[in-house]
């Protein structure tokens, strides 16, 4: 049976290829080929889809391997670009060394060509007076006095037309205060005739109330008769606070005028002394005395309340004997003697102050006991000490030039303004600018009053008037900065911090473009905060730069501003590294010196120089002293003293 099983199974399987072979046998030709075009398709496509199957399956070592190559391309090529940028960075640093040292070159060329014009121009110079001074030996006498006749002439010449020039500026000056005083009246009776309209209109709606209106008048009244006793008391109370403020401000202005006379008589001692004094020490003592003098005098001199145009020329005088006693001490400390130049300078500081002496004795026998000080604040241009005042002004004295170590030498006139640059503006532009900075002073007229051309920086001159008084301002021609300003105001009260002033002051010498500005002094005096700031720079004072403001600690605002000093000073500077540390300096500070804190200033030496300085600020025996080092000898360059008086607080 299994055989047979076997049998029929192989006969089963060789039935099925048979039957099969014949049903290929039986299809068309044409199905076959269509088959096999098919299977040679299917089998194409499969090879291609192995392919990209391959192509895209990559194994994790041919990834990384493929990563580490792109990143090492990243790399060279980042390491290619920075030495391309390095090689233009050296490239650029070649230039410039290049053009410095060309520029350098060409400075020291241009020196030299200065010098040598300078000393060309020297020797000619000396050649003319040769060549005069042998024309006038040789010349006869006739010559002689025709020349001096002329040279006579040609001074009466100048003189007059000095004197028909200030006429006519003083003319042009009582126009102006005038038309000021037109303006004035004019507007005051704008608001009266306006407080009549709204008064009337009050009026007519009163009448118009009806029964209800005057019920609620009634009512009204009988309110203002049970506080009426309450308003009288407390207007008497008012009425004395003003007159004990008023008394306390006419007695203020009566010690600084009496104090300004005193201290101007010792000046005059003091300068007396030096004429008969031939010992260095002795006049070391003088000059000491006579710089005090001169700084209290300044201090009386502010503390008046009359406008700083009828005290330019009298505090420019005082504060010039001051600095000019400095320079003679200074020279002395130096071990050098003083000249027959000095000495004939000194004679003509001298004179003018015998002049100022014996005007100020002849106002002070004019002034009786009935004079009352306070008017001095309403500068009446009438009034007994302010036209005296006027008077040394339309003196215009003749002031001795003089080349020394001091703030105030007309020898520095002659310096070059190194802290503005721009455009010269126009008058038109000069008040836009003004009413654009004093907009909040409440302006009511406004006019350029001329240029002033005899100083440091050539400035047009404005005067206005405001609600609170009259402002005078000056604004450089050349860049139309504002320079100088003075806007008189009596303030009552101090309402205000020193912080809260020094605030406002900052806020203002920004608003006029000053940036970096450091308060490095200030000092109160009648409701005024008197602040100087100095320009600063990487932590390093440059006092040269320097801003004076005032501030009234009533209201907050600016009363005053002088930037001479800092347009003058005002540059680019190169700081070279100091040979002695601040650590140095300290060292050589006397132990009696309690120091409380050090600063590194650029300090001014006079003539143009200026030098790197350690300042140290301490107290001993209760005063407080300001110590200035130079940092590159570590010798005491300058030493000043706080010291407090009625009028504020002076550094001598």
């Amino acid at each position: 049976m299994e055989e047979n099983k076997d049998f029929v199974t192989e006969n089963s399987a060789f039935e099925k290829v048979e039957n099969a072979g014949k049903k290929t046998a039986e299809k068309p030709q044409s199905d076959t080929r269509e088959k096999k075009s098919t299977v040679k398709k299917s089998a194409a496509k499969n090879g291609k889809n192995e392919k990209k199957d391959k192509e895209v399956k990559k194994t994790p070592k041919e990834k990384r391997e493929e990563k580490a190559k792109a990143k090492l391309a990243a790399k060279e090529e980042k390491a290619k670009a920075k030495l391309a940028a390095k090689e233009a960075k050296a490239q650029r640093k070649a230039e410039k060394k290049k053009k410095a040292e060309k520029m350098k070159k060409a400075k020291a060329a241009a020196k030299k060509k200065k010098y040598e014009s300078l000393k060309e121009m020297k020797i000619a110079k000396r050649e003319e007076r040769l060549a005069k001074k042998q024309a006038l030996k040789n010349e006869s006498k006739e010559e002689k006095q025709k020349r001096l006749a002329a040279e006579k002439q040609a001074k009466l010449k100048i003189k007059a037309e000095k004197a028909n020039k200030k006429a006519e500026l003083r003319k042009a000056k009582a126009e102006r205060k005038a038309e000021m005083k037109r303006q004035k009246e004019e507007n005051k009776h704008q608001r009266e005739v306006k407080k009549a309209e709204m008064k009337e209109r009050r009026g007519k709606d009163r009448r118009s109330r009806g029964v209800g209106g005057w019920l609620a008048a009634v009512i009204s009244l009988g309110c203002s008769v049970l506080v009426l006793g309450s308003v009288l008391a407390l207007s008497l109370f008012t009425d004395y606070i003003d007159f004990a403020k008023n008394k306390d401000v006419t007695a203020n202005a009566e010690r600084a005028y009496y104090d300004l006379v005193g201290y101007v008589d010792n000046m005059e001692t003091n300068m007396s002394k030096l004429f008969v004094s031939s010992d260095a020490e002795s006049r070391q003592r003088i000059l000491g005395d006579l710089m005090v003098q001169s700084n209290l005098a300044d201090s009386s001199l502010a503390a008046l309340p009359i406008t700083d145009e009828s005290k330019y020329y009298t505090s420019k005088y005082i504060n010039q004997v001051g600095d000019y006693a400095k320079y003679l001490n200074n020279r002395l400390i130096d071990e050098e003697t003083l000249t027959n130049d000095d000495l004939d300078k000194l004679t003509e500081l001298y004179n003018i102050n015998v002049d100022l002496k014996t005007a100020l004795t002849t106002l002070t026998s004019r002034i009786n006991e009935n004079y009352d000080f306070k008017l001095l604040k309403e500068n009446n241009s009438s009034d007994l000490i302010i036209s005296q005042f006027n008077e040394f002004e339309k003196g215009a004295v003749d002031y001795p030039e003089m080349i020394y170590d001091g703030a105030f030498s007309d020898g520095v006139n002659d310096k070059k303004v190194k802290g503005i640059d721009g455009e010269e503006v126009d008058e038109i532009q000069v008040e836009e600018k003004f009413k654009e900075i004093f907009a909040d002073y409440e302006i009511e007229v406004a006019n350029v009053t001329g240029m002033t051309e005899n100083s440091n920086i050539t400035c047009y001159n404005v005067d206005a008037m405001s609600k609170d008084g009259e402002i005078f301002a000056q604004f450089s021609r050349k860049g139309g900065k504002l320079v100088i300003f003075n806007a008189y105001r009596e303030c009552k009260e101090v309402k205000l911090s020193e912080d809260e002033c020094v605030e406002a002051a900052g806020q203002f010498l920004e608003k006029l473009g000053f940036d970096g500005m450091k308060c490095v002094w200030k000092y109160s005096s009648n409701g005024t905060e008197h602040l100087n700031f100095a320009y600063t720079e990487n932590g390093v004072i440059m006092y040269p730069d320097l801003v004076k403001v005032n501030v009234c600690m009533e209201t907050g605002k600016i009363t005053g501003m002088d930037a001479d000093n800092y347009y003058i000073n005002h540059t680019e500077r190169v700081l070279g590294k100091a040979k002695f540390t601040l650590g140095d300096a300290f060292d050589k500070v006397s132990e009696k010196l309690d120091v409380s804190e050090e600063r590194v200033a650029v300090i001014p030496l006079g003539n143009g120089n200026e030098t790197l300085a350690y300042e140290f600020i301490g107290t001993f025996n209760d005063s407080t002293y300001y110590i200035y080092l130079d940092a590159d000898t570590l010798k005491e360059v300058e030493i000043y003293k706080v010291v407090i008086t009625e009028e504020g607080t002076l550094l001598i």
